[in-house]
């Protein structure tokens, strides 16, 4: 592994862990509903999308792999949000 890789690895292995934390921290702070809801799940898109890009090496990938990895990511993580949300906008 060159270095460059290396380095690379290394900052967004530390990126997923500050997301980890900001949904560790989310969810003992005491926030509820759909604003921590919301940032949870846009953490674990985040962390989701950083996976499939740098450690299972889906950049190289071709277009449509990578593209249906990215809706099946955003449905995955949306989903359980509009869920949630759904009864605020009934009103």
């Amino acid at each position: 592994m060159t270095q460059f890789l290396a380095r690379q690895v290394t900052l967004v292995w530390c990126i997923l862990i500050f997301l980890t934390l900001v949904s560790l921290i989310a969810t003992h702070s005491g926030m509820s509903g759909v604003l921590a809801n919301g940032l949870i799940l846009s953490a674990a898109f985040a962390k989701g999308h950083w996976m499939l890009m740098d450690f299972l090496k889906l950049r190289e990938a071709p277009a449509g792999w990578t593209a249906t990895f990215h809706v099946w990511l955003t449905l995955v993580t949306l989903a359980p949000w509009a869920i949630a949300a759904f009864p605020l906008f009934r009103g």
